[in-house]
């Protein structure tokens, strides 16, 4: 048994919705909790991690778009054992439902809607989901003012029920008028996700394959992961001057050698 220490570089990982009509977009802002990591010796159905040894647990928030692809955002987990001469191939991440994003007021870099307005990121209030943000923030997609003047503020969006679980589209900033649609339940670069979210689901769990399967040695291995975060959000014009926003998938990929 060999006793190790694992040093991150730091990625987010997660599909929260797509949308034909969307424009896509940087985020100068988007955070993300990890509460646990682990390495699989295979991925079995679903989300099931075969042979699973975690390797990282508590709730550690990472800015994904606060580093460069590569670079050290943090350290997360404590020591592991794990056995030598075990090959592991994939890795199971849990994450908070909620994340906490900007967008850019940097010229050139600005979310802009699929008709070219510019939408703009604003603070939280429970007044945008029509009762309350705790009620409705699994079912309820907020809407923003267009183009306002005002710079945008980090706010809190969330991963949507999913599945078979309808979602509601606010189509005011006060959602007093509404429309229907579905999130998907599948993402790009994960193995697999957890398909059933609803709204007594606080976290979400995804699977990634490694980028070589690895096997335990007396050498301590280095896990990089390695993002990409320039279309880390879309906005979709509604109606008028009022758009939704919705962080979307980095590009992820894990690496231990």
């Amino acid at each position: 048994m060999k006793y190790i220490k694992f040093i991150f570089f730091f990625i987010l990982l997660l599909s929260i919705s797509s949308n034909v009509y969307a424009a896509v977009g940087k985020a100068a802002v988007y955070k993300v909790t990890m509460k646990e990591a682990a390495l699989c010796t295979s991925k079995g159905s679903g989300t099931t991690c075969n042979g699973k040894i975690v390797i990282g647990t508590g709730d550690k928030e990472v800015d994904v778009a606060s580093v460069n692809a590569g670079a050290v955002a943090g350290s997360y987990g404590n020591p592991a054992l794990l056995p030598l001469g075990e090959t592991y191939t994939h890795m199971q991440i849990t994450i908070d439902r909620k994340f906490t994003v900007k967008t850019s007021d940097t010229s050139g870099e600005m979310l802009k809607t699929n008709n070219g307005d510019v939408c703009r990121t604003v603070a939280n209030a429970d007044a945008q989901y029509g009762t309350s943000e705790a009620a409705r923030k699994y079912t309820h997609k907020r809407a923003f003012d267009e183009g306002t003047g005002s710079a945008s503020a980090e706010t809190r969006v969330y991963l949507m029920n999913h599945g078979t679980n309808n979602v509601t589209t606010c189509a005011a900033t006060d959602c007093s008028s509404t429309g229907t649609t579905t999130s998907g339940s599948t993402c790009t670069y994960c193995a697999a996700m957890k398909s059933d979210l609803d709204s007594d689901d606080t976290e979400h769990v995804l699977i990634y394959a490694l980028t070589k399967p690895y096997t335990v040695t007396t050498k301590p291995p280095k896990v990089t992961m390695k993002f990409g975060t320039a279309e880390a959000l879309s906005s979709s014009d509604v109606t008028g001057t009022v758009c939704n926003i919705w962080a979307e998938e980095p590009v992820f990929t894990a690496t231990i050698e």
